[in-house]
């Protein structure tokens, strides 16, 4: 009886040094590739490989540390996998929007003990980044959310301490500080600071988070910048600044392209009546779900990308953050996701 408990214990062991070596593996892998993108397919009838399931694979890999800020955190899956990261002994700590407060997600969460930070300012806490270990960074505009599979979104996973640590001192601030929006003034030489790029291998990150940074301005100057073509996507595009840019940009020859999502795009705040007087190519996308990108891709180079939709109230209120990444390759993974949303859009 002795000798068959040893034998179980020893079986047991060895799985668990088999799951700690797979894990290992699975992590040094996904770190050979310092940028990653996911995109979600809302024609889709297969989510398996959706944004999820990509945020689900990060969460595993993670050894010490989880920081999450999520406007919205509901997502049966990715909830479940919080608590069981906690359960290992992993340190995982959130900042969510107070309006997700009562969600069944995140009441389980707080039952499990993981420490919660609720934003109750005027703005919206509308950030959706990750930090796992102190070395890779999460963000775009994907929220976890049931049935965020169906709508178009976009997610970014860059392996970077430079850039992790700016991440998490924004974080910080939310979460040990519980500063949020207009009580967040910045700090001396702080927007110099991120503007300062980040070599993360071959390619160029920057990271810029609202409203410290003031991100319609550094935006507007970018898309100036522009000297061949612009291609963006919006869930919402209200600002003037930005807009104004763009058909400065147009008459200036350079070559815009635009994709707007249908609901808001005839309001009153909307650009997108000026871009179709002004005679840039903006379609809108209609169909299933929704058109959720937050993206600018310029001359096939420049990514911009993150939480921040191109409002005057995500500029000068919400907490939010975008990232520009200089690289060809994810250029081009933007544009095939620009001309597969395209192709559904009039």
């Amino acid at each position: 009886m002795r000798i068959y408990v040893l034998c179980i214990l020893y079986v047991c062991m060895l799985m668990l040094e088999m799951c700690v070596s797979a894990h290992a593996v699975t992590s040094r892998a996904a770190r050979e590739i310092p940028i990653r993108v996911f995109f979600n397919n809302s024609e889709s009838k297969d989510p398996s490989h959706s944004i999820e399931r990509g945020l689900i694979e990060l969460i595993d890999t993670a050894e010490k540390t989880f920081d999450g800020a999520f406007y919205e955190l509901s997502s049966e899956k990715i909830c479940n996998r919080l608590i069981a990261l906690q359960a290992r002994g992993v340190k995982v700590r959130l900042v969510i929007e107070s309006d997700a407060k009562a969600s069944p997600g995140v009441r389980r969460l707080l039952a499990s003990g993981i420490p919660i930070v609720f934003d109750n300012s005027e703005g919206l806490m509308h950030n959706k980044f990750a930090i796992v270990d102190g070395e890779a960074v999460w963000t775009g505009s994907y929220n976890p959310v049931p049935g965020a599979a169906y709508h178009d979104n976009n997610a970014v996973l860059v392996y970077s301490r430079t850039l992790a640590e700016r991440f998490s001192a924004e974080f910080r601030d939310m979460f040990e500080k519980q500063l949020f929006g207009r009580a967040r003034r910045g700090r001396p030489f702080d927007r110099l600071i991120a503007i300062s790029p980040i070599s993360v291998h071959d390619e160029t990150v920057r990271a810029f988070f609202s409203p410290r940074h003031r991100i319609e301005s550094i935006l507007a100057e970018l898309v100036r910048g522009a000297s061949s073509r612009v291609y963006f996507m919006s869930f919402s595009f209200t600002s003037d600044f930005i807009g104004e840019s763009l058909i400065e940009l147009a008459r200036r020859g350079v070559s815009v392209h635009g994709i707007m999502e249908e609901r808001g795009a005839f309001s009153a705040f909307s650009e997108y009546m000026k871009f179709r007087v002004a005679g840039i190519d903006v379609r809108i996308r209609r169909g299933r779900g929704i058109m959720h990108h937050k993206v600018i891709v310029i001359d096939g180079r420049i990514v911009i990308t993150g939480s921040f939709n191109f409002s005057r109230g995500a500029d000068s209120v919400n907490d939010e953050n975008i990232v520009i990444i200089e690289s060809e390759e994810v250029a081009r993974a933007y544009m095939d996701e620009f001309h597969r949303v395209r192709a559904r859009s009039g």
